[in-house]
């Protein structure tokens, strides 16, 4: 056995300061793990909410310092042709390439109206189905200009 009070090299000093850094590294890495359990999300409607904000925020950034929105590109295109069948349109064609690209996918199976409620009186620009039917609609708002943009998700 050794003696402790005899002890100049400082062994048991040593082991004693290691079992105590790795019982305090153990306590701080189970912290952590503690600290990035997943919270699941209890309303799917916020979810929703979300992606409608996040999808109108997308089409009203720009995507860098150089290029013009879309909603920008929209808003141009609707008031340098007055307002035309022809622009409107064109709008559409914008649009469900966009759509296409930020809403197609075979999980949530979004369907979405994009409308604009000031120099239009409601009309709607682009569309996949009919949102008076839907049993939740989710709405985002966007002006630029003249022009009231709405997207309802659905």
């Amino acid at each position: 056995m050794i003696n402790l009070i005899k002890d100049n090299k400082g062994f048991v000093s040593l082991i004693d300061a290691l079992l105590s850094i790795f019982i305090l590294f153990m306590v701080l890495i189970a912290f952590n793990m503690m600290s990035d359990i997943e919270i699941p999300s209890l309303s799917k409607e916020n979810d929703d909410f979300k992606t409608g904000q996040d999808i109108m925020e997308i089409i009203s950034s720009k995507v860098d310092g150089r290029d013009y929105s879309i909603l920008e590109r929209i808003t141009y295109i609707l008031s340098s042709n007055n307002n035309s069948i022809a622009s409107k349109r064109e709008v559409k064609d914008l649009l469900d390439d966009f759509f296409s690209l930020y809403l197609d996918d075979n999980e949530n199976n979004h369907r979405y109206a994009f409308v604009e409620t000031n120099q239009l009186n409601g009309d709607v620009l682009s569309s996949n189905g009919d949102y008076s039917s839907a049993d939740r609609v989710n709405v985002a708002i966007r002006n630029y200009g003249n022009y009231s943009y709405k997207l309802y998700l659905f």
